[in-house]
């Protein structure tokens, strides 16, 4: 909103997740894929309603990455990199240039996407 106040262009990039695309029997992952859903439909409401301000909106939708939430899921349900088209998990640090790209002039005409950054793993 203080772009909107100061006139200026600019970018903002949600953070969704493949949840948002995946459905799952299971209770608890129903409320973070909702909320994660949510944030995809959010960021396309916002990208038609700031268009008129210059303000590019967007998402990235991570898949498997190395982390803490990663970390416990895996030792319930074991290894699962096999099963994944590239044979591997992705770090943080593989996502950084597509979100640097989101906020780059490059972008410009990018605005109400959500980018999956999965390796393939949705494309099976």
């Amino acid at each position: 909103r203080k772009l909107i106040e100061k006139k200026e262009p600019g970018r903002m990039v949600n953070i969704s997740s493949l949840a948002a695309f995946n459905t799952t029997p299971n209770s608890a992952a129903v409320l973070y894929s909702t909320t994660k859903s949510a944030i995809v439909r959010m960021t396309e409401a916002l990208a038609v309603e700031w268009a008129k301000h210059h303000i590019n909106v967007n998402a990235i939708a991570p898949g498997m990455f190395s982390s803490e939430m990663l970390d416990g899921m895996l030792e319930r349900i074991g290894d699962v990199s096999q099963t994944l088209p590239r044979k591997r998990i992705c770090t943080p640090e593989q996502m950084d240039s597509t979100l640097l790209f989101l906020v780059s002039p490059s972008s410009e005409c990018v605005t109400g996407t959500c980018i999956k950054i999965d390796d393939g793993q949705t494309s099976r």
